[in-house]
Formats: structure tokens, sequence, C-alpha cells
């Protein structure tokens, strides 16, 4: 049987009512949880209530992990930014699925070497394809980094379930 590649889904949303760090943090573990029994990988980043999220895998599984998603009552103004199918090997595969909040100073010094407002999450630009991807590709990397992770595991079972020291935030 020939593979045909995974499908990766960029999508932002944002909550219906602000939580707090650690309610986020326990949101990320039930995702990362069944995400990892549907061989489903992914990394997102928070600011404010707002989110962008990469959710990557098989087909099958990331359709049905996205449907779920999007049936979740805790968010809306839920937006696909981006969605590539055929993907040769996961781009977030780290984490089943982990979260770093974007309010972290040190991220923005060490990466851009300055401030930023991570408000830049509720403006129409994180909706640009190219800004959210590198923008989740830069937060991943430095999260791999800091975890002391590689960012692009070999094996058969990718996709580590995050400790809570992994989920960085100021």
């Amino acid at each position: 049987m020939e593979r045909i590649g995974m499908l990766q889904i960029v999508f932002r949303s944002q909550l219906t009512r602000l939580l707090s760090y650690t309610d986020i943090q326990r949101l990320c573990l039930v995702a990362a949880r069944n995400n990892r029994r549907a061989g489903v990988t992914g990394f997102m980043v928070e600011c404010g209530g707002v989110f962008l999220t990469a959710v990557e895998g098989e087909t099958r599984e990331v359709d049905e992990t996205f449907d779920r998603i999007s049936r979740d009552t805790r968010h809306d103004h839920m937006k696909v930014v981006y969605s590539e199918n055929g993907l040769e090997r996961r781009r977030f595969g780290a984490w089943s699925m982990n979260v770093m909040f974007l309010d972290d100073d040190a991220f923005w010094q060490t990466v851009f070497g300055s401030g930023f407002s991570c408000d830049e999450l509720l403006s129409n630009r994180a909706l640009e394809p190219a800004f959210a991807l590198g923008l989740l590709a830069m937060a991943y990397q430095y999260a791999c980094a800091q975890a002391k992770m590689e960012p692009h595991p070999s094996g058969t079972k990718p996709g580590r379930i995050p400790r809570i020291g992994h989920m960085f935030r100021r």
C-alpha cells in the first residue's frame, strides 16, 4: 500500500471565556492524551485567549481530531489558516500537543532580539499562512530547545505527553 503522506491543519481560535494558565495547561494535557491515542501531533501558542494551533498526522485521524476540536464550546471564531496534505514528515512531532504562552518575554528577546506584543495574534495578521506557520515554527523550536528535546524525533511513535515545565510561560 502506497503512503499518501500526512495532513497538517493550522487554525486560529479564541476562548469563549478567559482561562488561567493552569486551566490551559490542563486543557493541553487532555488534548495531548487524546492526540497520542489517535497518532496525532501538534503545537499551539496562546496569547490573551487567542490560539494558533497546528495538528498533524494521518489524514483520517487529523480530520477526526479537528472535527472534535471544532465542536468544543470553550472556543469560537475558529478559522483554518493553512492546510496541507501529503506531508512527508511531521513538523511538530516532539509532542502529541504542547502549548507555549506568548507572553513569555524571554522568547521574544531570545528569538527576535527585542520585545513584541503578542496582541498581533488578535489581528488579521495571524490569519496569514506565512505569519502563522513562521510564528508556530519559531515558538516550537524555542520550546524544544528549552526542553532539551529533538524537534524532529526519530522512531515509530512520535508525540510525547508534555510535562508542565515544557509549557513555557513568563
